[in-house]
């Protein structure tokens, strides 16, 4: 029964009716979905993963959360919509959002080559709703994703309302302190097809956190954000 023997494919389809609240139709849309590429299969010289449905379920989430956006704020302008999408589908939100709903274990991975970040969590959440595009059509995925994970699981209000710009509350909070800041790329990782990088954010001469990223703005964001928390933390002690 394609990639999956029939007892994993069945396991899978009710574990996405227990987190999501539907049953799969074609099962192997799904089963490609949750496929690390460090699980990937051959097939006439070309790698199986869920990368092709990643690339698709971005555009799919990023259109229906543009036209959530359009019809909740009828009248902000284009940069806010901009913004407050930006947000919505940062790699960050979608990272957390994966978590929250239990995303990750559902994920098929070689354990010899487990991700060095999260963000496989989030592309696989992009992969699922590529997978229930093609299986169920964009009205029932736009409904999955407002009606039900908005609407139940997820407070995107938060999200739209959370500070992203982390890189720049890290400069003033440290120009506030008198503390000397740098990012520094301490490395480049090359996952498939995509190169991830480490970004080291040092706070007067020493490394204070590091954030990983498909990019280094990404990157240096993740290291900011998590520098911030370490401390305004001490702060608070």
């Amino acid at each position: 029964m394609g990639l999956f023997r029939k007892k994993k494919a069945v396991e899978l389809s009710k574990n996405i009716k227990n987190i999501f609240g539907f049953k799969p139709g074609n099962i192997f849309l799904y089963e490609l979905a949750f496929m690390h590429r460090s699980a990937h299969v051959e097939r006439n010289g070309h790698e199986i993963s869920n990368e092709r449905l990643e690339f698709l379920g971005d555009a799919v989430i990023s259109i229906i959360v543009a036209e959530f956006l359009f019809k909740k704020f009828p009248f902000s302008d284009e940069g806010d919509l901009t913004e407050m999408r930006s947000r919505i589908v940062s790699r960050n939100s979608l990272n957390k959002m994966a978590e929250k709903l239990g995303v990750g274990r559902l994920v098929t991975m070689n354990k010899d080559r487990v991700p060095i970040n999260n963000s496989y969590t989030g592309n696989a959440f992009e992969a699922f709703f590529g997978a229930v595009y093609l299986d169920k059509g964009y009205d029932f995925a736009r409904s999955l994703l407002v009606n039900f994970i908005f609407g139940k699981r997820i407070d995107v209000d938060a999200i739209i309302n959370t500070e992203t710009n982390f890189k720049s509350k890290l400069i003033e909070h440290c120009q506030k302190e008198r503390m000397t800041l740098d990012f520094n790329i301490v490395e480049s990782v090359q996952i498939g097809r995509k190169k991830q990088y480490v970004c080291e954010a040092i706070v007067n001469g020493e490394p204070r956190s590091r954030g990983i990223d498909y990019s280094i703005k990404g990157a240096e964001q993740n290291a900011a954000e998590k520098a911030l928390e370490s401390l305004r933390g001490n702060t608070e002690e």
